[in-house]
């Protein structure tokens, strides 16, 4: 039976070689254009007004400009990004489950080959470490709700690198019910692009069963977000109109008739033109004049300032803020002490922030999903049976050396079940350092090296009368041991 079961859990590697160079398209890369500079952005994106915006632009469109432009959108990715960033584990399993460390150095190996140049005959070559490689599909994980990337090969068909595949351009095929199949769309290329490959990889976040295709998590921000712009907007004409002190000029009408000319004083409508157009003259003098700028002017001009007594507006926006706020926190998945709003105390800021951690390991779930399908196929390849396990270790907020008496009290803890054999050394390295053993370090599962050493005596022949006070314990010759009713 164990045969037979190794023989239909067998892996079978693809039938060709990936294309060199990779199949898919970036999202800056155009068929047409390449021999062109690509197109600078002009850094105006914060002009937008997202309450006019969203009428035109879809969800995706606009999660793009919050991601950069929005504040509390842009905290919120910030945070995730930095709580998520962990320290990776990378393992290569056999069919058994059991850890292969010479396989596992192995892919080690070959993944610090395909994150730094070694053929520097191809001159500037924009490789990233895997810190970046994680942090480009994280953040494609919370702008899209998913992450797509292929790995590439180079011309010995060897892995190189791993290219970003932007969801939004990814359609989806089903002709038999849950065999999807993408195909990516690319401007000016008919047909778009079969992405029905084995070099291709996509993991979810928290996706809709019933869909496949995937919307950000923080989608549900957008209509609150046009709201508070709203709001935002009314307050600030409100400042303008009535809440700064403002020039008042008063045009003396007596005196303005009294100059008028005595050929327009018989005409009533030429009286009503002639004042319209002096009122006109006024209001275009003044109109731009500054706080610092002397004004002049003759007796038929009474200058003033209104709101000079009471320059605030009468009405209390503040809570329609903090409304529209904590509708927008929620809609971010993130704690209000995480983008700078929490007023609730120390005890509710903890909670807050390991809840907020907790987040943040989740969004590692994709990205684990990814590289190790990624690294699996990489030993496939290779003909290798077995799979490769890729893991984060656990956010945590605390300074290091504020965890060192809880690390001093894991490692006794595992040290115990090491020493009885109930761990293995590679399980405890794992746990404690993240790592495989060092190269030379000893075996010490299961040698009892912590066990105390026995007394020799059983223990039905001890008693607790045999040595009350405890007198063995004394250095021999000691006073201590010593009576003061004996007598020496």
């Amino acid at each position: 039976m164990a045969s037979l079961g190794k023989t239909l859990l067998s892996i079978i590697t693809p039938k060709k070689a990936g294309k060199s160079g990779g199949q898919g398209y970036t999202g800056t890369f155009s068929p047409q254009q390449s021999q062109n500079i690509l197109t600078a952005p002009t850094y105006q994106e914060h002009l937008t007004d997202i309450f006019s915006s969203r009428q035109a632009d879809d969800s995706r469109t606009l999660m793009v400009a919050l991601f950069e432009n929005d504040p509390d959108v842009s905290a919120a990715v910030s945070a995730y990004l930095t709580m998520a960033n962990t320290t990776m584990i990378t393992l290569v399993r056999d069919l058994d489950g059991e850890i292969d460390a010479e396989a596992t150095k192995s892919l080690l190996q070959r993944l610090k080959f395909m994150t730094v140049p070694t053929d520097y005959t191809l001159g500037f070559q924009m490789k990233q470490n895997m810190e970046q490689w994680c942090e480009e599909i994280r953040y494609m994980v919370l702008l899209r709700g998913g992450a797509a990337v292929e790995l590439i090969m180079d011309k010995k068909m060897v892995p190189s690198d791993l290219r970003n595949i932007d969801l939004n351009s990814i359609e989806w095929f089903e002709k038999t019910p849950g065999d999807y199949k993408p195909r990516q769309k690319v401007s000016g290329v008919q047909g778009g692009i079969n992405l029905d490959i084995p070099t291709f990889f996509v993991a979810f976040y928290r996706q809709n069963p019933t869909k496949i295709y995937s919307n950000s998590p923080f989608v549900s921000t957008i209509n609150t977000i046009a709201a508070r712009q709203q709001v935002i907007n009314d307050l600030y004409r409100i400042m303008q109109y009535t809440g700064y002190p403002r020039l008042e000029v008063t045009v003396v009408e007596e005196v303005l008739r009294k100059n008028m000319p005595a050929n327009i004083r018989m005409d009533e409508a030429k009286q009503t033109e002639w004042i319209n157009l002096r009122m006109s003259e006024i209001r275009n003098s003044i109109q731009d004049i500054r706080a610092d700028t002397a004004f002049v002017h003759m007796d038929s001009i009474e200058p003033g300032i209104m709101n000079e007594k009471s320059p605030g507006a009468g009405i209390d926006i503040s809570k329609v803020i903090e409304t529209l706020n904590a509708q927008n926190q929620a809609g971010l998945k993130t704690m209000a002490t995480v983008i700078g709003r929490g007023a609730s105390g120390v005890n509710t800021g903890s909670v807050e922030a390991r809840i907020a951690a907790m987040n943040a390991d989740e969004l590692n779930a994709p990205v684990s999903a990814i590289l190790s399908n990624v690294f699996s196929f990489m030993l496939h390849q290779d003909g290798y049976q077995g799979f490769a396990e890729v893991s984060f270790a656990r956010g945590e907020m605390r300074p290091e050396l504020e965890l060192e008496p809880q690390l001093t009290m894991r490692a006794a803890r595992l040290k115990a079940d090491l020493s009885l054999g109930l761990i293995s050394d590679l399980e405890y390295h794992l746990q404690m350092y993240h790592r495989l053993p060092p190269a030379g370090a000893p075996t010490l599962s299961g040698t009892g090296f912590g066990e105390t050493p026995s007394a020799g005596s059983r223990a039905d022949e001890i008693s607790p009368n045999d040595d009350p006070l405890g007198r063995a314990l004394a250095p021999e010759g000691s006073k201590m041991a010593k009576s003061n009713q004996v007598s020496a």
